[in-house]
């Protein structure tokens, strides 16, 4: 168990170095992952279920899909600029399957 728990925090670090070189804050993704996750934890309490309410989600999540690649763009360096086509490309399909889930079904 130790072992694994090593292993783990030697992966941690490896990624947050990888983030730290190319002048972005790890944290800024942790926090726009919770962000995400609680809005989809809020769409399915039962007093958000009106379509208003629906919208409004919908155009949030639109919003936060554009965030991520927002900030890789202006504060990203090296790779990071080029992985951002591929990051941008990757949270619009989630998005778009986001907004056919909440709308169609």
């Amino acid at each position: 168990m130790r072992e694994m728990a090593a292993v783990v925090v030697r992966w941690g670090k490896k990624l947050f170095g990888y983030s730290q070189a190319h002048n972005l804050n790890p944290n800024f993704f942790l926090g726009l992952s919770i962000v995400g996750t609680t809005i989809h934890l809020l769409y399915y309490l039962p007093w958000f279920k009106a379509s208003q309410a629906e919208l409004a989600f919908l155009v949030i999540l639109r919003t936060l899909a554009l965030v991520g690649p927002a900030y890789i763009l202006l504060k990203g360096r090296g790779i990071a600029r080029a992985l951002n086509l591929s990051l941008l490309a990757s949270w619009t399909l989630g998005t778009a399957w986001h907004v056919c889930y909440f709308v169609y079904l």
